[in-house]
């Protein structure tokens, strides 16, 4: 404290700093001169999060809206082809009437085994 008050007395409440004369006069002036010799960096293009459901969710619904449209695609081309095919199988079962095992063995007995050889052999 008495060293404080030594170094007061020797300085003395004097301000040793001083503003130069119409410093704040020219102030505004200096200031505009300074920023025009400046050059002004383009600004950052700003950053957009995007949000948990456009990262992470819409993709999973365009997958989805992908695969739903070519099975509706792909069912609407396949089934005239299924109709076609399905009467073409009632045709083919209507020319040949169900046979009961007895009658299938009596259709056999018919033919000698030379014959069924000939049968087999034709439809490879």
């Amino acid at each position: 404290m008495e060293e404080q008050s030594k170094i007061i007395g020797q300085i003395g409440k004097k301000n040793p700093f001083k503003v130069p004369e119409n410093y704040f006069e020219d102030f505004s002036a200096q200031l505009e001169q300074k920023l025009q010799t400046i050059p002004v960096a383009p600004a950052p293009a700003p950053v957009i999060k995007k949000s948990f459901f456009k990262a992470h969710i819409q993709p999973l619904l365009y997958v989805a809206a992908v695969i739903t449209l070519m099975t509706g695609i792909s069912y609407v081309a396949v089934q005239p082809m299924l109709n076609d095919l399905n009467a073409e199988m009632q045709l083919a079962n209507a020319e040949y009437p169900e046979l009961s095992e007895d009658d299938y063995y009596d259709l056999l007995a018919e033919y000698d085994s030379d014959e069924i050889y000939e049968l087999l052999s034709m439809n490879d």
